[in-house]
């Protein structure tokens, strides 16, 4: 089982990369597995998809759910958040 950890809450189409590519330049792939997620904050435990994105020869996977106040949620393995962003 994949450990997903919380990377950050961005607006929609707010830059964010991971591995150098910036998610909202590239097609998301839904898996199709909802991973369950806890919020940052209180600790309220979401569903979110995970996607995979491909560029730069690799495919990387996250997590990403809109939260209530209609932030992104973007979550990471945890060998992504250990400063490989």
């Amino acid at each position: 089982m994949t450990n997903w950890k919380f990377a950050k809450s961005v607006d929609e189409n707010e830059e964010f990369k991971i591995e150098g590519l910036n998610i909202w330049n590239h097609y998301w792939h839904c898996v199709n597995k909802k991973v369950e997620v806890k919020g940052p904050d209180n600790g309220n435990v979401y569903f979110f998809k995970e996607y995979q994105i491909e560029g730069n020869d690799k495919t990387i996977s996250f997590v990403a759910g809109e939260f209530i106040d209609s932030k992104v949620g973007i979550y990471l393995k945890d060998d992504l958040s250990e400063g490989k962003l």
